[in-house]
């Protein structure tokens, strides 16, 4: 009876096959559902991105003529009550890179949707020194949105003092002090870049790696790209010298 029954289900199966037709022709692998599938999420209104990204890259801008020593001019409407450090990071910091996805986006009452945001700040000589999360809610209408509330979720400061105590343990100051200069050197420039340093060592055969991050943007765009580029650096009758960058 088991043999009988085995049979038949491979009867069924080959039967599309048998009769000379071919469902699957390129062999792909049959999906059956169950029921009836989740419609699609809606999609966001690309106004509100729009919004979003307006309201980001103006405080970028004017965080950048901040650094420079200009006065910092908001080209949108601010939430009332924001501070410069609130709009433009520390004291003495641009704005780098900022990014958002739109699935964050979410309506929160009537004329109103929040979303959540993430922004890099970097010091003068290009490295990174505060990273955010931030909460904010836009007001209006489609084509008009406005920031009206400005909140920091989470923030994290980024100090490289550890990474300069290790190099100095090891007899390694000025080949770290060497890899910063270069690195600042390596953010000059009208593109934002920054970096952030994470380790220092010495290899076997006398090199000095240290070891980093570098973030590069888009001057009013949203979104990022970071690498781990290593700063390598060699000794030659006792001159250090850069072998990568």
């Amino acid at each position: 009876m088991r043999l009988s029954l085995l049979l038949l289900v491979l009867v069924l199966a080959a039967a599309p096959a048998l009769a000379g037709s071919d469902p699957n022709p390129e062999g792909a692998v049959t999906e059956i559902r169950l029921g009836t599938a989740p419609p699609p999420p809606p999609a966001v209104d690309p106004a509100r991105v729009r919004a979003v990204e307006r309201f980001l890259a103006a405080r970028q801008t004017a965080s950048t003529r901040r650094a420079d020593g200009h006065p910092a001019r908001l080209a949108v409407s601010a939430p009332k009550g924001a501070t410069a450090e609130d709009l433009y990071g520390p004291s003495g910091s641009r704005l780098v890179a900022f990014d958002f996805k739109n699935a964050s986006i979410e309506t929160s009452g009537q004329g109103r949707f929040d979303v959540t945001v993430y922004l890099l700040f970097a010091d003068g000589a290009g490295q990174i020194v505060e990273s955010r999360n931030e909460h904010l809610t836009f007001a209006g209408v489609s084509g008009a949105w406005s920031c009206v509330t400005q909140r920091t979720a989470t923030s994290m400061a980024w100090d490289s003092g550890a990474v300069a105590k290790a190099a100095e343990a090891q007899g390694l100051a000025d080949a770290f002090t060497k890899a910063r200069a270069h690195l600042k050197s390596w953010t000059a420039g009208a593109r934002p870049l920054a970096y952030s340093v994470a380790d220092v060592a010495a290899s076997a055969d006398g090199r000095v790696v240290v070891l980093c991050l570098r973030f590069r943007a888009e001057s009013g765009r949203r979104g990022f790209d970071v690498r781990e580029d290593p700063v390598v650096l060699s000794r030659d009758r006792g001159d250090l010298r850069v072998e990568s960058n």
